[in-house]
């Protein structure tokens, strides 16, 4: 079945399994009376992912090669609701999207985990591909007399709310599974997903520390805080780990971990200077986002607000800025200090700097490396470091390498610095 993220028509239609209670609910529509619509499906279906956490989506498509009539449709609603009393849910409606695919929407009774979805589903691919030598569906298919058997294909995702995810991209995350052709076998992405789950359960990450030095008095200025698989395995190392983890939606949960486990570490160590901790823009995008973690974990270690950096990398994307300034502002009031990360990386890099107006602008290494040598790189460093001054943000050039890098920078003035000729990360800090 070839499936389109750009039309929704042509896509196979979901059943979602909605762990609500009823009684919180408006009146429920009938099948015939819902199936033009699909309003009531998705407000239900983003209503109860942000309250209880969880759903479940079944996709059922129907082929058989040739038209199929209306009245199949109304057909098979029936049956459905038939089916419908042998699940743990209960369809509150249904939405025919197309001639061939159908939206059902189903509110469980009590609990509602991922095994009781599982087992939905089994009996839903079951029970409806009996159907499709069904005398009644049959005599559905035009032209009449059709001697074929209508096809009927059914997959399913069972959702679970991440950190930092809205309700509207968790459901766009679901569809991209049951629409996207994968790129890699089922079982590889499994095995992926739960050892990714696996590293964020048992918290199976290390954080180290790499120094940031001021230049011109050569001590130390702080550590950006960096992560290290702490037993790697079919991922092996925390690039590809954050990579397939917002594949799987999984970044917000990780990125969490990862910052919980460097604060405690800089409390253990007693690290000094500021802390400059990676973090997604996502997170100050969510309306989902749970704040006030970092700020209990620094009041229970005992480190001052003050000192932490929330580095922003250029490179991801930022959907609704206003959403994000708001973020942003919140954080701000509480006392952080925010860095652009990686400037010059990406395309947007101006456009980040003038609207967030931060207190730090880490320089790529694309702009550091071989500086000395080339006219190009010194304009166009020495006219973001001016500019920087203006609006108040300290620059910090990353990437370091050479001697004859570090005699540059400093040449013109830059203040702080980082990079493996001024120290590689350790996971005890530098002094």
């Amino acid at each position: 079945m070839v499936m389109t993220m750009n039309c929704p028509e042509e896509h196979c239609s979901p059943a979602v399994f909605l762990p609500l209670n009823p009684a919180e609910l408006t009146r429920l529509p009938r099948l015939d009376e819902s199936i033009d619509n699909c309003t009531h499906l998705f407000t239900t279906f983003r209503h109860t992912l942000e309250k209880s956490g969880k759903a479940g989506i079944v996709a059922i498509h129907l082929d058989h090669g040739e038209f199929i009539a209306d009245t199949l449709m109304s057909s098979l609603a029936i049956l459905l609701r038939v089916l419908g009393r042998k699940l743990s849910g209960r369809f509150a409606g249904t939405y025919k999207s197309g001639m061939k695919d159908f939206f059902l929407l189903l509110i469980p009774c009590g609990a509602y985990d991922e095994m009781l979805f599982r087992q939905d589903l089994a009996l839903i691919q079951t029970e409806l591909k009996g159907l499709g030598s069904h005398a009644m569906m049959i005599r559905q298919i035009l032209p009449l007399g059709s001697a074929r058997e209508v096809e009927i294909k059914v997959e399913g995702v069972y959702l679970t709310n991440r950190i930092g995810e809205s309700s509207d991209n968790a459901l766009f995350r679901a569809f991209q599974e049951l629409f996207g052709a994968p790129d890699q076998p089922v079982a590889t992405q499994t095995a992926e997903q739960l050892a990714i789950e696996e590293i964020i359960k048992s918290s199976l990450v290390t954080p180290v520390y790499q120094p940031i030095i001021h230049l011109q008095s050569n001590t130390l200025y702080g550590h950006e805080a960096l992560s290290r698989l702490s037993r790697p395995g079919i991922i092996d190392n925390v690039e590809e780990l954050f990579s397939k983890a917002a594949d799987y939606g999984l970044a917000s949960e990780l990125e969490i971990l990862c910052r919980k486990k460097a604060l405690s570490r800089v409390r253990e160590l007693d690290i000094h200077g500021k802390i400059f901790l990676n973090v997604s823009p996502a997170l100050f995008q969510s309306r989902d986002h749970e704040r006030g973690i970092t700020a209990a974990l620094l009041d229970d270690l005992q480190i001052d607000r003050s000192r932490v950096v929330f580095e922003l990398t250029e490179r991801s994307i930022i959907e609704d800025y206003d959403l994000f300034l708001k973020g942003l502002a919140h954080y701000r009031e509480q006392g952080y200090s925010i860095a652009i990360d990686d400037l010059g990386s990406g395309y947007a890099g101006l456009q980040i700097l003038a609207r967030l107006e931060p207190e730090y602008v880490k320089l790529s290494r694309f702009l550091i490396a071989n500086i000395d040598t080339s006219g190009t790189k010194q304009a166009l460093v020495e006219c973001l470091a001016s500019f920087c001054g203006k609006i108040g943000a300290q620059v910090i050039a990353e990437g370091i390498e050479r001697t004859e890098e570090l005699d540059y920078l400093h040449s013109i003035g830059i203040q702080l610095g980082q990079g493996y000729l001024l120290g590689k990360p350790l996971a005890r800090g530098w002094v």
